[in-house]
């Protein structure tokens, strides 16, 4: 099993990988079952499920987020009421 920084780190390189609670397929992250970040033709998209994102989920999500925030520059973070309504998640 990989550590959470093992697995936003196969992530940012396109591998699968599984902690506890944080996976990746190589293309899209999950907290538990909850895609908070992805690739894109543009790049990378993180989605700030977080309380000063304005959509809490967990306190152990919020932290996966927040792994996640730290690898990426700011423009790549994004709303999910934002992405809700892009259609990019549910």
């Amino acid at each position: 099993m990989a550590t959470n920084a093992d697995v936003i780190n196969s992530f940012l390189y396109g591998r699968n990988a599984r902690g506890l609670n944080l996976s990746t397929d190589g293309t899209a992250l999950y907290s538990y079952r909850l895609k908070i970040a992805e690739w894109t033709s543009n790049g990378v998209i993180v989605y700030d499920f977080t309380a000063t994102g304005g959509d809490f989920y967990s306190m152990t999500t919020s932290q996966h987020v927040g792994l996640i925030k730290r690898e990426v520059s700011p423009s790549r973070i994004m709303l999910p009421a934002a992405a809700r309504h892009a259609g990019l998640i549910r």
